[in-house]
């Protein structure tokens, strides 16, 4: 009889294997939970809410794999999103464990570069995760040098389980796998039916786009010939494909920790391996919160007249004049519903939503931008909003001595600029003295909130 709780497909699959004779070990693959992440631009009730969303990832994983009676639930890294993650998390993850052994799931876990101690003197130089093996609540692979395998016999067949945890020391552009020792006294990866090897890293032919970090490179990975099945995370979206005889697959992260990502890859895998090795596996998708980028070039905002050039530097706000404080007034009110027009559909309560301001603009123009309008308009609407301003083009007069024509100019250049430009001009002592006051408490202020939520 087919278990309710199983997809068609999966049923298929045991049904196929079951028809060969062969015995089939049920997995359950997730990492990249990022639990106890923390963002500082999430006042204290949405920072809760996102968190609690991020736990309520991970024990969608956990219900699957005790609904499909998995025997097997592997941890590929970056459970938490830090190295000391608060206690309540270190508690929620504990009863979940606790859930698994009770239906006689067995777990294995790396670590990954987020919850990874870069040195010694940082918590020690244990992860938390250290804890769930010294209670044998997990059996935890803690080096990130040497590969000590496990044996496990279920379904019939005998398992080599081995891994390795994020390698802080090696540089960018290197292979983590280089200068790996195999300890296996007992010749259980040699012995065993099949060999299972877990990972957190970036493999050749699936990272992140135009990131410089660390890559196992697939030549080195087909050098360990006894492990036939690599699970691996780090990388935030689902993947299956071959290193020569090797089967990989990349879990992806049960949740989106980034803008630009993709709703439909957050989620976790199901396998089932046979004696021969990968025998399917299933992608079961998370649905993640909702985010949306939301791009204005400032062309749209000042529209260009007939035969005018981007690098002219007498465009006016919609063409008003400029030394007409009504019309400017008027012009920046409607400048600001037009931005916030083009929000308004994507900033509904539970939507995380990021504005980019992108294109040439002058000095005047920038001015004319109601920015922190703008920001309170989506604070109010959206489950979070923030202002991307680094991709506007200072096109004007602002020291032009110093600053090319169209080069791009940082938000905080800008400020750091406007106030050099006021202390030039002036001549009271005590006024200058002001400035330079309000200069770093602004430049202060402005470092504090331009923190970004983590993303890998």
């Amino acid at each position: 009889m087919e278990r309710q709780d199983i997809s068609p497909e999966t049923a298929q699959h045991l049904r196929n294997a079951e028809s060969k004779g062969e015995n089939v070990v049920r997995v359950i693959l997730t990492a990249d939970n990022h639990l106890s992440a923390y963002s500082p631009k999430l006042a204290q009730r949405k920072l809760a809410e996102r968190r609690k969303r991020l736990g309520l990832a991970f024990k969608q994983v956990v219900d699957m794999a005790i609904q499909r009676s998995a025997h097997l639930f592997i941890h590929a890294g970056d459970l938490f999103d830090n190295v000391d993650p608060r206690n309540r998390e270190r508690d929620f993850v504990a009863e979940q464990l606790m859930r698994l052994r009770s239906a006689g799931i067995h777990i294995f876990a790396v670590s990954g570069n987020h919850d990874t101690p870069r040195q010694k003197t940082e918590q020690g130089g244990f992860a938390p995760q250290s804890i769930y093996h010294q209670l044998d609540a997990m059996h935890y692979f803690s080096s990130s040098d040497v590969l000590e395998p496990v044996q496990v016999d279920v379904a019939g067949i005998r398992l080599a389980l081995a891994g390795l945890s994020y390698h802080p020391g090696v540089a960018p552009g290197g292979d983590p796998l280089d200068h790996v020792e195999l300890i296996d006294p007992d010749k259980i990866s040699t012995h065993a039916d099949l060999g299972i090897l877990i990972l957190h890293t970036a493999i050749e032919g699936h990272a992140f786009p135009g990131e410089m970090e660390t890559l196992v490179r697939r030549s080195s990975l087909s050098k360990w010939k006894d492990f036939r099945v690599v699970l691996a995370g780090h990388i935030h979206a689902y993947e299956r494909f071959a290193v020569g005889k090797m089967d990989v697959v990349v879990c992806g992260a049960t949740e989106r920790m980034e803008f630009g990502q993709s709703e439909d890859k957050s989620g976790f895998v199901y396998l089932e391996l046979t004696r021969n090795g990968l025998h399917s596996t299933e992608h079961i998708p998370i649905k993640s919160q909702p985010r949306h980028v939301v791009r204005i070039r400032s062309t749209e905002l000042w529209p260009l007249q007939p035969g005018e050039k981007d690098s002219s530097p007498d465009n006016v706000l919609l063409h008003a004049p400029s030394d007409s404080p009504s019309n400017n007034e008027i012009s920046r009110i409607s400048l600001t519903k037009q931005i916030t027009r083009q929000l308004e559909p994507y900033c509904t309560e539970d939507a995380m939503v990021r504005l980019i301001l992108e294109g040439p603009i002058t000095r005047e123009q920038y001015h004319m931008l109601d920015l922190r309008g703008i920001w309170l308009y989506g604070q109010q609407r959206a489950f979070s909003f923030e202002v991307d301003e680094s991709r506007l083009l200072l096109r004007n007069d602002l020291l032009q001595e110093h600053i090319e024509r169209g080069e791009r100019i940082a938000p905080r250049d800008m400020l750091e600029s406007l106030f050099l430009e006021r202390l030039e001009h002036a001549d009271d002592p005590a006024l200058r003295t002001l400035l330079i006051k309000t200069r770093q408490r602004v430049l202060d202020r402005y470092d504090e909130l331009a923190g970004r939520e983590t993303n890998r």
